[in-house]
């Protein structure tokens, strides 16, 4: 079973407990399901999953583009390596602070699972190099030597969202507690999961994952 009929399954379903302490919500753009959120009932928010014909605003992606090109951007997810279309959807971890009330799925802020915060002593940096300038042609110059042109590369990256293709490679991927201690993550945000994020959480939305093959 592929992930566009599993969600064309779990869409059915009402915004309501799905598992033993487990929730699932749904987001939709003019009548169109675009986004769902798994949480529970301890730890609010957990995951997020995309469909892959749908952007961050809603709109459709056009799937030819997007299967025999590399250089459209618009509709991608970032897989920690590179932005590319998941055609089966893309799930990722989410991390609640706490406040999402009695809307275990998805109320209240979280953070998402991205590559500064994966890696807390990642740090943007800037690469530049001496170019030399000749009319309409640009030379880059070796180290050490002094041109008339500086080019500075910047790593943007840090706040992209890493992706998976399924609930379970999201999950196995998720920050563990000594991990969750030394991220860059709100204090309210660690708080709150190395309160609240044990085990049996985990193994709760393990068996959601497995029942529903995500």
């Amino acid at each position: 079973m592929n992930q566009q009929q599993v969600i064309n399954k779990l869409k059915h379903l009402p915004d309501d407990r799905i598992g033993d302490g487990v929730y699932i919500a749904y987001q939709w753009s003019d009548g169109k399901l675009v986004r769902l959120y798994l949480g529970t009932k301890q730890c609010g928010p957990m995951l997020q999953f995309d469909l892959y014909e749908n952007d961050m605003y809603g709109k459709g992606v056009d799937v030819t583009v997007a299967e025999t090109t590399t250089s459209v951007t618009y509709g991608t997810h970032y897989d920690g390596k590179e932005h590319r279309y998941f055609l089966a959807g893309a799930w990722t971890n989410i991390y609640s602070r706490g406040n999402f009330g009695k809307n275990y799925a998805c109320g209240g802020n979280w953070s998402g699972h991205t590559k500064n915060l994966i890696d807390p002593l990642w740090q943007r940096k800037d690469v530049s190099k001496e170019l030399l300038a000749l009319g309409e042609d640009v030379i880059t110059l070796p180290d050490g030597i002094k041109g008339n042109v500086q080019q500075t590369e910047m790593d943007c990256s840090g706040g992209w969202s890493i992706f998976f293709e399924s609930a379970r490679q999201a999950l196995e991927e998720r920050l563990t507690v000594d991990k969750i201690e030394a991220s860059s993550l709100p204090r309210q945000t660690k708080q709150h999961l190395l309160k609240n994020e044990t085990e049996n959480v985990i193994d709760a939305l393990k068996d959601v994952i497995e029942a529903y093959k995500l």
